[in-house]
């Protein structure tokens, strides 16, 4: 397993039923640099950024960081797996590197 730090831009889940199917899924949004390394003037142009989707394993994973305000750095856990003939990377758990700022506690009155 290796781990892949993004910059969470966006999310969504939903666990519920449609049309008599079970759906829980969840979708962090991460900031990705566009390949300028290939640039060809007239032929080839690309430059900024864009976004990319990482399927969670279930909608439980983008609802725990459904309070931490956007953008937010993301650790995720990310395998390689193969059926023999096609590779692909599946994300296995999320965790947010930024740490969620408590509530200030209430002032106690002096006695």
């Amino acid at each position: 397993m290796a781990q892949t730090i993004i910059e969470v831009v966006g999310v969504k889940a939903f666990r519920g039923i449609v049309n008599g199917e079970s759906i829980d899924s969840g979708t962090l949004f991460g900031r990705v640099k566009l390949d300028k390394r290939f640039n060809k003037p007239g032929e080839n142009f690309k430059a900024g950024e864009t976004v990319e989707d990482w399927k969670m394993p279930n909608a439980e994973v983008v609802f725990r960081m459904q309070h931490i305000p956007l953008p937010f750095m993301c650790a995720l856990e990310v395998e390689r797996v193969s059926n023999g003939k096609e590779t692909k990377e599946i994300t296995l758990d999320a965790t947010p590197l930024e740490a969620v700022k408590a509530e200030p506690a209430p002032l106690k009155k002096a006695a």
